[in-house]
């Protein structure tokens, strides 16, 4: 049998005194410290390149949507957001989305979708606020997803900075 020795505590440490003085003077040193508040909606929220906002689709320059409805998107989901069901179109060997529909209530803005299409037809935004009165309105069909490719750019420009590191001299 192994007996153990236990150090006997003082007083002070039996009413736990020197972490209740650690965490007042912690307390303390934050009171006179500048308060740093965001008037919200008054004062936006700051937007960069790397903010990663609601899920958009890129609107090519002659008005047809960049995606082809390969559903790449909607497998790299993981919460299941994503629903497309695609079409033909009268352009050759390429198909686009009758339905693409985001439930932005389950969207979890991971941007999985974003790196998983091969077209680079959807993009996060730098778009932020979620709001509405009802489930139905936040459910995003195709119209209220598209955006100008212009309206995107400086997250696509930012995608294809990133993404440039993993080419290798000989595929540029």
């Amino acid at each position: 049998m192994v007996i153990v020795k236990r150090k006997e505590l003082s007083l002070a440490e039996k009413l736990y005194l020197p972490e209740v003085l650690r965490g007042l003077s912690v307390t303390f040193r934050k009171m006179f410290e500048p308060k740093v508040t965001r008037q919200y909606p008054e004062e936006p929220l700051p937007k960069t390149e790397v903010t990663r906002g609601q899920p958009r689709l890129v609107v090519n320059e002659d008005d047809a949507i960049a995606c082809v409805s390969c559903g790449l998107c909607e497998a790299a989901c993981p919460a299941y957001a994503i629903t497309i069901d695609g079409g033909e179109t009268d352009r050759a060997i390429e198909r686009e989305p009758k339905r693409f529909d985001i439930d932005m209530l389950r969207c979890i803005l991971c941007g999985f979708c974003e790196e998983a299409c091969p077209k680079d037809a959807i993009y996060m935004s730098d778009e932020l606020e979620l709001a509405d009165y009802s489930r139905e309105a936040l459910i995003y069909d195709i119209e209220k997803l598209k955006r100008p490719k212009a309206a995107l750019q400086k997250r696509i420009d930012y995608v294809n900075r990133i993404n440039k590191r993993w080419q290798t001299p000989s595929s540029t």
